[in-house]
């Protein structure tokens, strides 16, 4: 039988094996899984020869701060679906841009296919269904300390930190310091609580206009409250203008961090909870998805998913929205597939 081509550029890193292994154990599809040696996505002519004979392109390429959109634009242009794992607020910005509003002719176009924002996008759909409004939605993402950590993976949380981003609150947007303004989350078992701190993610961008919220948070932490305290202590270092950033520092904090590898867990979830009223009466709904070891694994499967329904014929056209493209019972089930858990707390 022949099986239709994805082309996973960067599959050769952690998020990428991850997304390798996953797309072998739940579709049917010949991968091309090229070095960044082979492609490289700031040489268009690289670029556009990986493509031949292509179905789906999928970019896991990170940090994704300092990529270009050559692989978007080159997949917009010969018609081919693109998928990517971005977490960086601009580079998604920059990738939805390209597309016009009209995209019934166009292929399937997925920008913030991971934890944040098609994950996150798919919890806040479920915890702000049938509410009357919608006046917050606090996402938080924790990752068990024994994770393997990619330098990629440290670039994209330095990024923020200490920084000033802007984020909706009251339906005014206002400015904010990046790894401050600590929350509390209440996880299930076995994760339990956990104390997040704000990081800029698309979320920021994308979810007040698509969920109608006044009020969009993301915030994330290590398990490791040592780690946490030396995290804010580069923020102030970075808000009292000492030092101007600390992204080009990724892959000595990537060692650092190492150190400390075997202390922790390997668990991960990722929640959402929503403030709102339905009739006038307030409501909070905590929706989460849980992996009981191998959380890492979570950031991939919506990725996943989404190449497997293209692969299957399913219909997707254009801009794919974040926020309704998977619905609670087609997450569980995939969810359970993988080991994971889906719960909703009312």
């Amino acid at each position: 039988m022949v099986h239709k081509k994805v082309l996973v550029v960067g599959g050769t890193g952690h998020f990428g094996n991850l997304l390798v292994e996953d797309l072998c154990r739940h579709t049917e599809c010949d991968l091309f899984v090229p070095s960044r040696s082979v492609v490289d996505l700031r040489d268009i002519r690289s670029v556009d020869s990986a493509l031949s004979e292509i179905f789906v392109a999928i970019c896991a390429a990170g940090p994704f701060q300092t990529l270009p959109v050559t692989l978007a634009e080159l997949c917009l242009r010969r018609g081919i679906h693109y998928i990517d794992l971005a977490d960086d607020r601009n580079f998604v910005k920059r990738v939805r841009a390209l597309v016009p509003r009209d995209g019934r002719d166009l292929p399937a176009i997925c920008s913030g296919w991971s934890t944040v924002s098609a994950f996150s996008g798919a919890l806040a759909r479920i915890g702000t269904a049938g509410l009357d409004k919608v006046d917050a939605i606090y996402i938080h993402m924790a990752p068990g300390n024994r994770l393997p950590r990619g330098t990629g993976t440290i670039a994209s949380l330095l990024q923020s930190v200490g920084q000033q981003f802007s984020l909706c609150r009251d339906g005014d947007w206002h400015t904010v310091r990046g790894w401050s303004e600590p929350r509390r989350f209440s996880f299930p078992a076995p994760v339990g609580g956990r104390t997040g701190y704000l990081v800029d993610v698309p979320d920021h961008e994308l979810f007040p206009a698509l969920f109608n919220a006044r009020r969009v948070e993301f915030r994330t932490a290590s398990e490791l409250g040592g780690l946490n305290a030396s995290v804010s202590v580069l923020g102030w270092l970075v808000w009292k203008g000492l030092v101007r950033g600390w992204s080009s520092w990724s892959g000595t904090f990537r060692r650092l961090a190492g150190l400390f590898g075997f202390l922790g867990h390997d668990w991960g979830a990722v929640g959402v909870e929503v403030v709102g009223s339905i009739g006038g009466r307030t409501m909070t709904r905590r929706v989460s998805v849980v992996a009981n070891s191998g959380g890492q694994r979570i950031a991939v499967m919506p990725a996943c998913i989404m190449t497997a329904r293209l692969l299957s014929g399913s219909k997707y056209h254009g801009l794919v929205s974040p926020a309704d493209w998977i619905t609670q019972e087609e997450l569980r089930v995939e969810c359970e597939k993988r080991g994971f858990r889906l719960i909703v707390e009312d």
